[in-house]
């Protein structure tokens, strides 16, 4: 509670500070004030009563393109780890504790498509660096208007390109034999706008068992049918293959970090997935006030999984539709502004699970059909009266579970349904607008986070039919100040959560799903992008910075198993202290140099708090040189890991065997050469 004042307190201090500050800064702005989704679309971001964080295409290729890892990781309150090459696992506000692999917790949505599967999880390996050039990230509940995930929102866009090239060739290699190739363009033809994309990537992988072989196709293309409509079409084919080299255990992590986890080599233990994702997106006008937009997305997976205990087979085919109404109105002093809709997902999977002969698929063990039906309805209204604002935001969430076990070799087949409450997500936000430059805002947010499929239907086939659905309620407390050479966001927040879900796993190496009680989790997040020297005369023409910072004091309230009492203790996964700073360098007209510097302090690995994961530190380069002549060709290259820390990326939380360690790569380097034409 201490650290909850004293955060308070300084918001106040520094919301006082920017306003006596006001009248010495001008609108000539520097810094880009972008415009995001969020919780009032098309608004700019300075002017939203949310935490939301947001990466530009600019900043993200300031870093490696192999992975969007640590550019994702310069962004405050986010987290993406790697497990294995192309295995990723986000954590917004530390809600990785309950994913062992994959992305849960947190909706994505794909250039305004549905993106998360109707479980609740979400491939975020289907995409490139290509497919995710801008990032806006909603950090914490955000139900009322986007369903569940206490985690938060991910808005994910790559078209259109506003500063576009016909054609653009982009060719990089780097350490563990990394080769990427990539071609890509964006040209206009009367009403037409169209994109395309074709993306290669392999690598050997930083350990053993550990190599990528990834293809990306996409094309989009808008038909913009006249002033107040337009039409958007998706296409989406990856073609995706990596290896899964394993947890290890302490004495294996000291002793070879690259080394891969035994059994998982002989027993082929890896990912091989072919998806297809198209959508299409409608968007109209109707006046001034009334408008309305409509995405609709399908998905086909085929997927072979085979691990150290089994081999699974799967074939899932997905729909999503969302539909959104926006009306605005103005009566003198009074803005008024409604927001309404809808949102359908529905899956239709099968899942067949085999025994595992070196790597060859042997006697079925079961063979699950899996129906999911997810409903979303939402209601938000925002009245604006002077320099206040006021929202209010409720929805209502449906959703069912069917398994039907058809063959089953250890009993026999059943049917199991499972429907989950309807879940009823208020949530509540005042800002008042200082200035054009300064506004405080206070939330208070409902939100939940149901199981997903992966959780109750776990990887070996068991079913877990008692798990909950995680719930709570999250005050926040934020301030943003914009001006020409700094832009400043910080929010304080306290999140009370009840049916917490966590991990363990089992003898046999199983990751299964527990509810833990409740937890207590007080944080802080501050972002600042500043302009540190700009004198277009000197050798150095800009310095740049970002930095962002959280503190997070996350502990188990109420949570016991068996004879042990956990009850204060830190959440497992989550580090109290994370730092980033990054400088960008514009040197002549030619030559650009971004340095990162990442702290990440001890991470609790179990839930009795007997074990930690060392504090890291990470130093990465960036390098980029315009070739003076007139065709635009762009040299580039960069070192990772500078200091080549020996540090684990996504570790195994509650690890059977002490295999708690995902080793992640030691020092790295890349080269490369983008043109366009």
């Amino acid at each position: 509670m201490r650290n909850f004042l004293f955060a308070v307190i300084t918001l106040l201090f520094i919301s006082e500070f920017s306003i006596a500050q006001e009248n010495e800064i001008n609108n000539d702005s520097i810094l880009k004030v972008v415009t995001v989704t969020g919780f009032s679309k098309g608004e700019k971001i300075n002017r939203q009563s949310a935490p939301i964080a947001y990466l530009s295409p600019k900043e993200l290729d300031k870093f490696s393109p192999h992975n969007p890892v640590m550019a994702w990781n310069t962004l405050p309150g986010v987290n993406l780890e790697q497990r294995a090459v192309s295995s990723y696992r986000v954590s917004i506000r530390g809600s990785s504790i309950r994913s062992p692999f994959g992305v849960r917790d947190v909706k994505v949505y794909w250039n305004g498509l549905p993106f998360t599967e109707a479980n609740g999880s979400t491939a975020l390996n289907l995409l490139s660096n290509t497919q995710m050039q801008e990032l806006e990230v909603i950090k914490g509940p955000a139900g009322s208007l986007y369903g569940a995930g206490l985690g938060g929102v991910m808005q994910i866009n790559n078209f259109p390109v506003s500063n576009y090239s016909p054609l653009e060739i982009q060719l990089s290699a780097g350490s563990f034999n990394q080769l990427n190739g990539g071609i890509k363009g964006q040209f206009e033809t009367g009403k037409f706008k169209t994109f395309y994309a074709f993306d290669h990537q392999q690598n050997d992988g930083y350990r053993d068992h550990n190599s990528l072989n990834r293809q990306n196709y996409q094309l989009s293309t808008r038909y913009q049918i006249n002033e107040n409509n337009q039409l958007d079409l998706h296409l989406l084919y990856n073609d995706l293959f990596y290896e899964i080299p394993g947890g290890l255990n302490a004495d294996q992590f000291a002793e070879d970090p690259t080394q891969a986890r035994a059994g998982s080599e002989p027993q082929n233990s890896s990912i091989d997935q072919k998806t297809l994702f198209y959508g299409i997106g409608y968007t109209s006008f109707f006046n001034e006030n009334l408008s309305q937009s409509t995405n609709a997305a399908g998905t086909y997976t085929w997927f072979q999984n085979p691990f150290i205990l089994d081999y699974k087979e799967d074939q899932n085919r997905e729909f999503a539709l969302r539909h959104q109404w926006t009306y605005d109105m103005n009566l003198n002093t009074l803005e008024w502004k409604w927001d309404a809709g809808l949102e359908w997902q529905y899956a239709d999977n099968s899942a067949n699970n085999y025994g595992n002969v070196d790597g060859v698929k042997d006697t079925i063990r079961f063979a699950d059909e899996l129906n999911i039906d997810r409903k979303l309805f939402f209601l938000q209204t925002q009245i604006g009266i002077d320099k206040w604002e006021f929202t209010i935001g409720l929805s209502s969430n449906l959703l069912e579970y069917q398994v039907n076990r058809v063959v089953n070799a250890f009993a026999e087949p059943f049917q199991f349904t499972r429907n989950f409450d309807n879940e009823l997500i208020p949530r509540a936000a005042i800002k008042y607008q200082w200035s054009d430059q300064n506004m405080t805002f206070a939330s208070l947010s409902e939100g939940f986070s149901s199981p997903t499929l992966d959780e109750i239907r776990t990887n070996e086939g068991s079913i877990n039919r008692n798990l909950q659905a995680e719930r709570g309620r999250t005050y926040e407390l934020g301030h943003k100040y914009y001006s020409r050479k700094i832009q400043f966001d910080a929010t304080v927040f306290y999140a009370g959560l009840r049916e917490t879900i966590t991990t363990y796993t089992n003898p046999d190496g199983v990751v299964l799903f527990r509810n833990a009680g409740a937890t207590n989790q007080l944080g802080t997040e501050i972002g600042i992008n500043a302009v540190l020297y700009k004198n277009e005369e000197s050798i150095i023409k800009n310095i740049n910075s970002r930095t962002s910072y959280n503190f997070y004091e996350f502990t188990f309230d109420n949570y016991q198993q068996e004879e042990e009492d956990f009850s204060g203790n830190l959440l497992t996964g989550v580090p109290q202290h994370t730092f980033n700073q990054v400088f960008d360098f514009d040197i002549t007209n030619q030559v650009n140099l971004n340095i990162h510097y990442r702290y990440v302090s001890e991470i609790p690995l179990r839930d009795d708090n007997t074990l930690f994961a060392d504090p890291y530190h990470l130093v990465n380069l960036n390098a980029e040189y315009k070739l003076p002549i007139q065709a635009k060709i762009k040299l580039f290259g960069g070192m990772e890991n500078l200091f080549d820390t020996t540090y684990s990326l996504g570790n195994d939380l509650n690890a059977f065997g002490g295999r708690y360690y995902q080793p992640a790569p030691g020092r790295n380097f890349y080269v490369g050469l983008n043109w366009k034409l």
